[in-house]
């Protein structure tokens, strides 16, 4: 037994020696009684240097007072703990230089003798990453600042330049319709021809200045998130396009029960522009088929699909899709604006998810996408 409590000594003097943190004890008085190799290392002192003198001497001169009220509080109460709780805490070498710290409070029980010891360790990597931290906070605050008057002042250019650009598109449309009806007939087939192309041109123009107003909100819009059945928000939009459009001889397959987690007004937009193209490149098809479903993907996150048996397109450029006025069709095959899919890639993007498309010309389209890591 006796052997066993020197093994035992010697196994607890060598962990005390070769800790990585400096560590001391001090008697109630505050009279250096141990130190460790890596105190003499941290405090470039040797430890005949140190023991029998009062552990202020490992402090800055402006809190040697402080810490000696504090020192007589916590042997009053002795516990483990951290000192100093929420203050900046520094040691001082034998050079006289601050090097910021953390201490952790202890204490033992020797021959009715209470003995704390500190365990101290350089915090000087942590306080600059947390200074660093502060500094790109305030940046951030800066820029997000500068942000709010852009977003604001684009805000108010978008309103401006619609409405400057609605009132000449109006004037062009309306006198181009009042030449058909009151002076058509003077007109030959080529010059009706011209006035219906003007029309069509201000008219389309019209269009894309809506949708290149609701792009540039998607950025701005308040997410509220939540569980969302996609399921039933694509049935929705079904009976809204069969309603827009009559003649829609599509079928659609729905997968039920659905649920995603998201902003249901954003992926309203999404799924009404990814259903909505689906059924106007597979409109020339004589038995069009449009599916909505979901399958899981790598590390088990859903992956929606929205397939069609429509015109598809070269896969080479899949990657322009996404573009704003990007079109792998003419205008006179399909028409459109050419901002829909830059829409829809805005949309999963504010949630967090991926986008991307697969297809072949003459043979379908299938449009992926995921909502992120918040999708239940």
């Amino acid at each position: 037994m006796p052997e066993n409590n020197e093994n035992n000594l010697t196994l607890l003097e060598k962990l005390f020696e070769n800790a990585p943190d400096a560590t001391v004890v001090v008697d109630k008085h505050g009279v250096i009684r141990k130190v460790n190799r890596q105190t003499e290392m941290f405090f470039d002192y040797r430890r005949d240097e140190l023991i029998g003198r009062h552990v202020e001497v490992l402090i800055p001169k402006r809190f040697r007072k402080h810490h000696r009220n504090y020192r007589r509080g916590y042997f009053d109460d002795p516990r483990t703990r951290h000192m100093g709780v929420g203050l900046d805490l520094f040691g001082r070498t034998r050079q006289g230089v601050e090097i910021p710290v953390d201490i952790m409070l202890s204490f033992i029980e020797i021959n009715e003798e209470t003995l704390a010891f500190a365990v101290i360790r350089d915090v000087t990597q942590a306080k600059l990453g947390e200074a660093r931290i502060k500094e790109l906070n305030v940046t951030l605050l800066q820029h997000a600042d500068q942000m709010g008057v852009i977003n604001r002042e684009l805000e108010s250019f978008s309103y401006s330049v619609s409405h400057d650009l609605r009132a000449p598109l109006r004037a062009m449309d309306g006198f181009s319709q009042a030449l058909l009806e009151d002076y058509g007939s003077q007109l030959d087939q080529e010059g009706q021809n011209y006035l219906q192309r003007i029309r069509a041109a201000s008219q389309n123009m019209g269009a894309l200045i809506d949708q290149l107003l609701m792009l540039s909100r998607l950025s701005r819009t308040e997410m509220h998130l939540g569980a969302v059945n996609l399921t039933e928000l694509a049935e929705k939009i079904v009976d809204e396009l069969r309603e827009q459009d009559p003649d829609i001889r599509a079928e659609f397959i729905i997968r039920p029960g659905m649920i995603g987690f998201g902003d249901a007004p954003l992926l309203k937009v999404a799924l009404a522009n990814l259903l909505g193209n689906a059924c106007k490149f597979s409109s020339k098809r004589e038995s069009p088929r449009i599916e909505f479903g979901s399958e899981s993907g790598q590390n088990g996150e859903t992956v929606y699909f929205v397939k069609d048996n429509g015109a598809g397109f070269n896969p080479d450029y899949a990657d322009n899709l996404f573009q704003p006025f990007q079109r792998l069709h003419g205008a006179h095959e399909f028409s459109g604006t050419g901002i829909g899919l830059a829409t829809v890639l805005r949309v999963i993007n504010r949630h967090g998810g991926r986008i991307w498309a697969t297809g072949e010309p003459d043979v379908g389209a299938i449009f992926h996408f995921t909502l992120g890591t918040g999708q239940p």
